[in-house]
């Protein structure tokens, strides 16, 4: 083979390499947005960021979520969160549970509290000077509270446009 012939070759296999890590990065990020899309699970999230421990009990998130939500019932919160939030958030990357123990821990990043502040309205000064981080944190702000799966979509690519994730 040529040259021209191996350049060839490897341009498209950086093209496919690409293509491939932006496919990735979108379903990671979907992952996240759909995991953010719930009261119950954003409630655990801010759990871990107000608590001085990256680690807790199903009972005491079942606790710190039942006391902020109309549906108080501890046991209705117990059983959503074991069979529902917490697989989600595992899933998106958020968090790690062990069921053993029935433990879980907090292993997102600090991107994923600015998501938090932002769907509550709460954006940090400090976050908002950040370049291109304002754009990113609009776009899956008001992605997480439109109705409209096209306009969600919409605000879901404008924020990709900005966003890098390490693997």
């Amino acid at each position: 083979m040529d040259d021209d012939g191996i350049s060839s070759t490897l341009n498209c296999e950086k093209q496919r390499h690409d293509r491939t890590t932006g496919e990735e990065t979108g379903q990671r990020l979907d992952r996240t947005l759909v995991a953010l899309s719930e009261e119950r699970r954003r409630l655990v999230l801010q759990y871990f960021r107000n608590a001085s421990d990256d680690v807790a009990t199903m009972a005491d998130l079942a606790d710190y979520v039942a006391n902020r939500t109309e549906s108080s019932d501890f046991e209705y919160v117990s059983v959503a969160l074991h069979h529902k939030d917490v697989p989600k958030l595992e899933e998106a990357g958020l968090i790690e549970y062990d069921s053993r123990s029935e433990t879980v821990r907090f292993v997102g990043s600090e991107f994923v509290y600015s998501l938090l502040d932002s769907a509550e309205g709460r954006a940090s000064s400090e976050q908002q000077e950040v370049a291109d981080g304002t754009d990113v944190v609009r776009h899956l702000s008001e992605a997480l509270t439109v109705e409209d799966p096209v306009e969600k979509d919409y605000h879901v690519r404008q924020a990709l446009q900005h966003v890098h994730l390490d693997p």
